[in-house]
Order: structure tokens, then sequence, then C-alpha cells
């Protein structure tokens, strides 16, 4: 007896804006004017403060930071398709969705210079701390969209992560559940071609990430990741879809970590300048900004205008980071815990006593002036 095809799948890649920024009319998404232009503006505060975390961190004023920089649009627009009410989850990698959804910048310094308020948002913003461990949030996202349907919230949850955590068994178990319960997440795959210094095809041999959906009965889809209207199309629609309770959707933005994977990385050990500078003309601010250009929604005088605003912006944030009081070394024992055990605050006692002995002797432990990485 001949075998019987009970399925067909098919994975489909969607593209809006080419290299030199046109546009394919017939896929443009109806995104208002104003909200282009003004996720170009973050955009390009992304790319600024990017920079200029970049020196901190070069001149010892910052820890170890991970740029954004060639991930922008993969960054922000996933982001601008939310609602207040919506939750985020991002990876390490994930400042630019903080910053597009309104979270200060003080507090993405804060955070990399080693002090944990820059982990207190403010009030009412439902985004969870970056996740260190590669993939350990993957789970975590597809309960809160379970406690979101449990109880009739209609809030969706949108969840990053890398190419990398795509092979990790947190994905499979995660899109497992969400299948099985048809929950209200998006899982945005940043498929950066890099996990570390792994490339792509070296850590899973599934010719897409997207068809990684297809096992778990959820919706999977590539896109364009360096083109800001395919990914708020993409986005746009997959947000739509969970909240008619249609289920999970797995999208595979490819895009491209033009620097290295963080400051304690040197990709040039493993990347060909060549395979770099072919992803630069691929640029997602240069092209967002031509199709800005020819659609009259934007002009040269603007865009100098958004850039020089966004340096006055950081320039500010990095002044009130640089201004911050000194931490309180106990915070390590008040912000794990909603209630310490025994042990825990038998330890916090002892680096009390530890700290007023010190006090009493030398004065404060480390001044403003002595700097944040001597």
């Amino acid at each position: 007896m001949p075998l019987k095809k009970i399925a067909d799948f098919k994975i489909e890649r969607l593209e809006v804006l080419d290299q030199e920024g046109r546009a394919d009319e017939a896929l443009v998404p109806a995104v208002p004017k104003e909200k282009l232009i003004e996720t170009y503006r973050i955009m390009v505060l992304c790319r600024v403060f990017d920079e200029k975390a970049f020196k901190l961190q070069r001149q010892g004023r910052l820890g170890t930071y991970p740029q954004i920089l060639g991930q922008e649009a993969t960054q922000v627009v996933p982001a601008m398709c939310l609602e207040k009410k919506d939750w985020i989850l991002p990876t390490y990698r994930g400042q630019g969705s903080y910053f597009a959804r309104g979270m200060p910048l003080v507090n993405s310094l804060l955070y990399w210079g080693g002090d944990d308020r820059g982990v207190k948002f403010p009030e009412g913003q439902n985004d969870l701390l970056f996740a260190i461990p590669v993939g350990s949030h993957l789970t975590q996202a597809a309960g809160f969209a379970l406690a979101a349907k449990l109880r009739k919230d209609p809030s969706v949850t949108l969840c990053y992560l890398g190419d990398g955590s795509s092979s990790k068994g947190d994905f499979h178990e995660a899109l497992n559940f969400c299948g099985v319960y048809k929950l209200a997440a998006v899982y945005l795959v940043e498929n950066n071609q890099w996990a570390i210094s792994v490339p792509r095809q070296f850590q899973t041999a599934s010719q897409t990430i997207a068809q990684k959906a297809i096992g778990y009965n959820v919706a999977g889809i590539q896109v364009d990741g360096n083109d800001v209207l395919a990914l708020f199309k993409a986005v746009g629609d997959a947000v739509a879809r969970g909240r008619r309770g249609e289920g999970t959707t797995v999208i595979e933005a490819e895009t491209y970590r033009l620097g290295d994977h963080t400051t304690a990385d040197d990709a040039s050990r493993y990347r060909s300048k060549e395979d770099v500078e072919a992803w630069k003309q691929k640029d997602p601010l240069k092209r967002f900004k031509l199709y800005l250009l020819a659609k009259k929604f934007l002009d040269e005088d603007a865009d100098i205008r958004f850039h020089k605003e966004a340096e006055r912006e950081v320039e500010k944030a990095i002044e009130e980071y640089e201004s911050y009081p000194e931490p309180n070394p106990l915070d390590i024992f008040n912000n794990t815990y909603a209630q310490n055990p025994w042990h825990v605050e038998e330890q916090k006692r002892e680096l009390e006593a530890i700290l007023k002995t010190k006090k009493e002797r030398q004065g404060p432990i480390v001044t403003q002036s002595e700097g944040r990485f001597p």
C-alpha cells in the first residue's frame, strides 16, 4: 500500500524594504506616520547610546557591555507593536526593547555598571529583567502567557531569544507548552548568525529556525530582521493572532551582530571582514532612513536634530549615572528572597558587622571620586 500524505508544511519569508529603502507597496503595513518617525527616533537613540556605552566601557567607566549595533530594528520594532499591558522578556542584548518601552537610559547604565538599582523599572512597566543565562526565560514566558489566559487577560507576552537559544531544550519545552494551551505569546528569534563564536550552521541543522515552530503546532515565519516595515507587519500580525486567541507565533528575524558578542569578546578571531562589511550594507537605520526620506516623512534637518537630541539625552543619562550615590552592599541580601532563609540572614548580619568596623576605622570603603571600576 502506498504511503499516504497526511500533512504539508511551509515556511514563508517576509521582506518589504530592499537595501536602498525601496518598499513593496503591496506589503507595507498600516502603521501611522507618527509611529514610524518615533520608531526611527528611538533607533537613532539606541545607536548613539550603544556607541557611547562602548566607549565608557573602554574607559573603565562601565562594566562588560553587549552592543546591539546592527540589531536596532529587531530590538525596537517588536516592542513598538505592544500595548503597555503586554509583557516583554528580553535577552541580555535587550536594552533597545527597554528604551522603546520607555525605560530611562540611566537604568541601563546602572545595570551594566553593576548597580542593581538599574533594574527598578518605572511603576506599571510590564518588563522583566534581562535573562543572562541563555534560554532560561523561555519557559517563564510561556508561564506568563498561561497566567494571562487563566485570568482572561488579553495581554500578549513577547519573548526575545537568539539563534543559539533555539537549540536549547528550554525553547522546545516552551513551544510545546504554548502549542498545547494555545497561548498568546510571540517568540522573537534574533538570528544574528552567531551564538557567541559558533556560526549558525554549526549549532543547528535546521534550514530555518522558523520551521521549528511546526513541530508544536504554532505559527512560524522568517522575516528580514533589518527591515523595519517587515518587522512591523510580522510582529503586528503575531500580536493580533495572540489577542484573538489563535495561539503562539515564532518569528525568525534574520539580522547580524556588527559588533563583538560583548566588550569581552574579539569577533575578528572568528568572523571575516568581508562578512561584516556585507552586512553593513543592510544597516537597518540606513534602510529605514532612506524609506522615510523618500516618503517625505523625514528630511535631513530632522535627522540631524534627532541625532543631536539623542546625544544630549545620552550625555544627561551618563551624568546622572556617574553622580549616583554609591550602592549599599547590603542590597544583595534584600532583593533576592521575599523572606530571607536563616543562613542568608546570618551572612547579612556578618557583612553588617564588617562594614560597620571598616567605616569606623577608615571611612567609606569606596568614594565617588575613586570611580566605579578602578
